[in-house]
C-alpha cells in the first residue's frame, strides 16, 4: 500500500487566474437559486447594449428546497416547459454542502459486498452510526453473472485505502474523497503481488491484471498491454448488435475481503470466442500474514480448478488462468516465502501528486466523462459521439434505437466557493398504478433515455451561475442515476425491468457503488469564500 502523503496539487495557473476573474467580477452564488451578484449589468456588446446573464431560472423553477444539515442543502428544480422530443418536464436534483458552515463527510459505500450490486437506498441504509444526509450512485461497472447481483468495477474504485478496481490501462476520470472534499482527477490503479523472502526481503512481483474481477472474462477496457479487441455479439437473436470486449490469455487476479462472495468459477463468459476464462487456471489462498495454500493433492501435485473460496477478513485469493500467469503462481510460491499486496493509485495529470491510500481515501470512476474542468466545459467524450463532436456540434447522420445521448445523469463536483455538489438529470416522477407498481411508459420516446442530456447540455446547466460547478464528473448514468436525502429518493426510477409475470415496470436499479454526506470531520474556519 502507498504510504507517502502529499497535500493535494496545484493546478496549472489557469485555474487560479479564472478564479481571481470570477471574483473581481463578483459572481457570489449564495445558495442554489440565488440570482448572480451581477444581476442584469450582463455583457456589454459594441452598441452599448447589455446582453442579459444566462440564469437557470430562464427554464427552470425552483420546486423544492429544504435544509438536511447545517451547511448541507437540497434543492429541487422542474423545467418551466416540455422541450422538443421529450415526454414530460424533466428534474434537476440538488444537494449542496459548505464545508465553512457544518462539519460533514463524504464517502462512498458498496453496501454489503464490492462484488454485488445493490441499490442506493440499500447502501445508505447500511451506513452507520446514521443515514446519511444525502448521497447518490456513483462508479460505472460491468454486470458478471451468474452470481447474483455481480459485477465489476469499470475504471479505478477505492474504499476505505483498498482498491476494488483498477480500471483501465490509459487511467479514467475518477474522483477522490478525502477530507470531506472530491477531487477529480485522470487516476490509473496497481495491484502488485510481491512474493517475499524471510528476511523480508522482496524476491519477485508481478502487476495484477486486476482485482475482484473474474479473470479471462471481456471487459469494457484495455487493462493490459496484452489485451486483444473482440467486437462480439452476445445474443445469438442480435448478430448485428456488437459489444467490444478486450481480452488477455494471461490473467493474474486477486480477490481481497471487500468482494464478500465466493470467488468465481470458471466459463462464465459464455461467448465461444473467449476462451481464457474457459481455463480451471489456479487458485491460491493467503491468510492475513501472507501465509499461502497450495493448491496441491496429497501427492504433492499442483490441481487444477478454481471457484468457491470465501476471503478471509485481512487476507485474499489469487486466481491465475493462463500459462505464464500459472507458471509465475509455481516458480514463486515455494516454502519460506509469504505474499504481500502492494497498492497504489496515480495521478496522471499530476504525476507528482501522491495518493496515499489509507482509510481515509475512497475512489469512484467516472470512466471517460470529465464534465468541468475549471468552469470550462471539458466532456472527453458523449455517449452520443456518431452524431456530436465533443463541443456538442450536431454531424451528419440520424438517431438510431442504440443511441443513449440523453440518458439521465448523475454529478459530483465542486462550486466557485468550494462546497461540494451532488446534481441529477431525470425524467418524470415515478407513475404509480392502481397497486402501487410503478408503471412502464407506454411512450417509446420516454423509454430511450430521452429524459436527461447530453454530456455538454448537462455540463451547461451545472456551469449556470445559481449552481457555479466549475470541476465536475460525470458519473454512471441512465437506469443508474438516483438521489437520496435522508430515506426519501428524489429521482424517479430510472430502469425499466421486466417482472415475473411478463410486464415492465420502473425500477431502482443496484449499482456498484453510491457517494454519501454525513455528519462528522472537521467545518473550516471563516466562513465561505466572498
Amino acid at each position: 500500500m502507498t504510504t507517502r502523503a502529499s497535500g493535494r496539487p496545484s493546478r496549472p495557473r489557469r485555474r487560479s487566474v479564472a478564479a481571481a476573474l470570477a471574483l473581481s467580477a463578483g459572481l457570489l452564488v449564495a445558495s442554489p437559486g440565488a440570482t448572480s451578484a451581477t444581476g442584469a449589468t450582463g455583457a456589454t456588446g459594441a452598441a452599448g447594449a447589455t446582453a442579459p446573464e444566462p440564469s437557470l431560472l430562464d427554464a427552470w423553477t425552483e420546486s423544492g428546497r429544504y435544509t438536511l444539515a447545517a451547511g448541507v442543502t437540497y434543492v429541487r428544480y422542474t423545467e418551466r416547459a416540455v422541450t422538443e422530443g421529450r415526454v414530460a418536464k424533466r428534474e434537476l436534483n440538488v444537494v449542496v454542502a459548505d464545508p465553512a458552515l457544518g462539519a460533514t463527510r463524504l464517502e462512498s459505500t458498496v453496501g454489503g459486498a464490492a462484488a454485488r450490486a445493490e441499490t442506493v437506498g440499500a447502501q445508505l441504509a447500511a451506513v452507520r452510526p446514521e443515514r446519511p444526509l444525502a448521497g447518490i450512485n456513483g462508479s460505472f461497472f460491468a454486470p458478471e453473472p451468474p452470481h447474483e447481483g455481480g459485477i465489476a468495477f469499470g475504471g479505478t474504485a477505492v474504499r476505505d485505502g483498498q482498491v476494488n478496481g483498477t480500471g483501465c490501462l490509459n487511467g479514467n476520470q475518477a474522483v477522490v474523497l478525502q477530507h470531506g472534499l472530491p477531487y477529480i482527477s485522470k487516476l490509473r490503479a496497481t495491484v502488485t503481488l510481491q512474493a517475499v523472502d524471510a528476511s523480508g526481503a522482496v524476491v519477485a512481483e508481478r502487476l495484477l491484471d486486476d482485482v475482484n474481477r473474474d479473470p479471462g472474462r471481456g471487459v469494457g477496457c484495455v487493462r493490459g498491454a496484452d489485451d486483444v479487441r473482440k467486437d462480439l455479439a452476445y445474443d445469438p437473436s442480435a448478430p448485428d448488435d456488437k459489444t467490444t470486449v478486450f481480452v488477455d490469455g494471461d490473467e493474474l487476479v486477486a480477490f481481497n475481503d471487500s468482494y464478500n462472495l465466493p470467488t468465481p468459477s470458471s466459463g462464465r463468459d459464455t461467448h465461444p470466442e473467449v476462451t481464457t476464462d474457459d481455463d480451471p487456471g489456479y487458485e491460491v489462498t493467503v491468510d492475513p500474514q501472507g501465509v499461502f495454500t497450495l493448491p496441491k493433492d496429497a501427492g504433492g501435485q499442483w490441481t487444477e480448478g478454481r471457484g468457491g473460496k470465501n476471503v478471509a477478513t485481512g487476507g485474499f485469493v489469487l486466481q491465475a488462468v493462463g500459462a505464464e500467469a500459472e507458471r509465475w503462481l509455481r516458480d514463486n510460491l515455494t516454502a519460506g516465502r509469504t505474499l504481500q499486496l502492494r497498492q497504489e493509485v496515480v495521478d496522471l495529470e499530476f504525476p507528482d501528486h501522491h495518493i496515499a491510500l489509507d482509510e481515509s481515501v475512497d475512489i469512484v470512476s467516472g470512466l471517460a466523462h470529465r464534465l468541468l474542468d475549471d468552469g470550462a466545459t471539458a466532456t472527453t467524450s458523449d455517449t452520443c459521439a456518431r452524431l456530436f463532436d465533443r463541443t456538442g456540434v450536431r454531424r451528419k447522420g440520424e438517431p438510431q434505437p442504440g443511441d443513449h445521448c440523453r440518458d439521465s445523469r448523475t454529478a459530483l463536483g465542486v462550486d466557485t466557493r468550494g462546497r461540494t455538489v451532488m446534481a441529477t438529470l431525470t425524467g418524470r416522477r415515478d407513475v404509480l398504478d392502481a397497486q402501487g407498481g410503478v408503471l412502464h411508459p407506454t411512450d417509446t420516446a420516454d423509454t430511450a433515455g430521452v429524459d436527461g442530456a447530453f454530456l455538454h447540455e448537462f455540463a451547461a446547466i451545472l456551469k449556470l451561475p445559481e449552481l457555479g460547478v466549475i470541476d465536475a464528473v460525470n458519473l454512471d448514468g441512465g437506469g443508474s442515476t438516483t438521489l437520496y436525502t435522508l430515506d426519501k429518493r428524489q429521482t424517479g426510477m430510472t430502469d425499466i425491468a421486466r417482472q415475473p409475470d411478463g410486464t415492465y415496470r420502473r425500477v431502482e436499479r443496484p449499482v456498484a457503488d453510491g457517494v454519501y454526506l454525513t455528519r462528522g470531520g472537521y467545518a473550516l474556519p471563516g466562513g465561505t469564500l466572498p
